[in-house]
């Protein structure tokens, strides 16, 4: 038997969802500023042992915080499932994965 409280769970879904996506259109042309530093840090280091890292620090450099957030789920999109989980990130980045992996659920 189902849950008589999904219709009002999926209504709320779909109105957060709506947020996220004008939130993502306001940020797009913003000037990123000094938005994502400590992660552009991280993945920079990183980089030096794990050559997928070199594409994140290139997009958090990027001058519209609207490109940036896309180089960050570009980045995540990337890595099954799986590694995502167990990948051992430093504290900025696997704050970025926490984000995402709830975005996503």
């Amino acid at each position: 038997m189902g849950d008589p409280n999904q219709p009002k769970l999926d209504l709320e879904r779909l109105d957060s969802l709506q947020k996220l996506e004008r939130l993502t259109e306001t940020m797009s042309d913003r000037s990123a500023g000094e938005w994502f530093q400590a992660d552009l840090e991280e993945a920079r280091i990183l980089a030096q042992n794990d050559p997928r890292f070199e594409s994140l620090a290139i997009g958090l450099q990027a001058e519209t915080l609207g490109a940036r957030l896309d180089a960050i789920n570009q980045f995540f999109d990337q890595i099954p499932p799986v590694e995502l989980a167990a990948l051992v990130l430093p504290p900025n980045l696997s704050q970025l994965r926490a984000i995402y992996l709830s975005s996503r659920s």
